[in-house]
């Protein structure tokens, strides 16, 4: 049996009892049919044993604990216990494309979004880099410049936002960690020059930033909601900071701590009326001009 049937089997397990608790025999049933579907020779038994061994794999694989509740005899698997966001996250991707495989098999019943973030054909080299501490050069154009520069940097990660991705690197020319859009990189190249490695805590830096910018004060956002508008951002929260402050049948009251840039400035905007800034004094300003500059285009 290949590897890739083992990896698939084991995401299939995952994938199952992300989604519900199930005894053994569902599990082995949902298994087997899913290897049956990918067109998967099932002619092995998918025993107790076999589970068992799939389980500790899972666990040294993905760090995964697969629990068990004796009264109810099911298996189950702890969302909260999940550390290693990356790995719900290629989990989610896989049951996507499953999914997609298995629901376009007949007819086309899955629609994607045909907008895509560009410059994520960098992103396999650039972890490569950083993985083995390689500079980097490449050309970089800001989108609201018409001309393009000349980058050296030592890479330190790479971070998602808004469907877009970026590369944090400390820029050699004065020794500042930048945020490089990737569909704004070209001429990407890998040198075989090396460099240490840089002491700068991803996670703490960008902490409270909403986005990737992180050139204002943290502040405490205070957002009210209407209660439709408020149903939506309570299952997709705008800031792992968010938390809910009040709530009742007209409005959702919600706190955020976060960094106040022009990012969480045009996020807000998107809502138009229904939401509104209370806290600070300094955002609620800075929307009433921009409400009034864009009331002002339509005069």
């Amino acid at each position: 049996m290949s590897k890739l049937i083992y990896f698939k089997r084991y995401l299939f397990v995952i994938d199952r009892l992300r989604s519900r608790p199930s005894s053994f025999n569902e599990l082995q049933e949902y298994v087997m049919r899913k290897l049956e579907n990918d067109d998967i020779d099932t002619n092995f038994e998918y025993s107790v044993r076999t589970f068992e061994r799939d389980k500790k794999d899972i666990t040294t694989l993905f760090g995964i604990a697969i629990q068990y509740d004796r009264k109810d005899k099911t298996y189950f698997i702890d969302e909260t216990e999940i550390e290693d966001q990356s790995v719900t996250r290629m989990i989610d991707a896989f049951s996507i494309h499953h999914a997609l495989q298995e629901g376009n098999k007949f007819s086309p019943s899955v629609f994607l979004e045909k907008r895509k973030s560009l410059g994520t054909e960098h992103i396999h080299g650039i972890i490569h880099a950083i993985q083995n501490h390689f500079i980097l050069q490449f050309t970089h154009q800001k989108h609201w410049e018409d001309f393009s520069t000349q980058r050296e940097v030592y890479p330190i990660a790479v971070k998602e936002s808004q469907q877009r991705w970026y590369l944090i690197a400390l820029d050699k020319k004065d020794e500042k960690v930048k945020t490089f859009g990737l569909d704004r990189i070209s001429k990407l190249k890998i040198t075989d020059t090396k460099y240490k490695p840089i002491a700068y805590n991803v996670e703490k830096e960008f902490r409270h930033a909403f986005g990737v910018l992180t050139n204002s004060p943290v502040e405490k956002v205070v957002l009210e909601f209407s209660w439709q508008q408020g149903n939506y951002i309570k299952t997709f929260p705008l800031h792992e900071s968010q938390q809910i402050l009040e709530e009742n049948e007209e409005i959702v009251v919600v706190a955020l701590y976060i960094h106040t840039t022009n990012d969480v400035l045009m996020e807000l905007l998107k809502y138009g009326a229904a939401v509104k800034v209370l806290e600070p004094e300094s955002l609620i300003n800075t929307m009433k001009n921009k409400c009034l500059e864009m009331a002002n285009l339509y005069v």
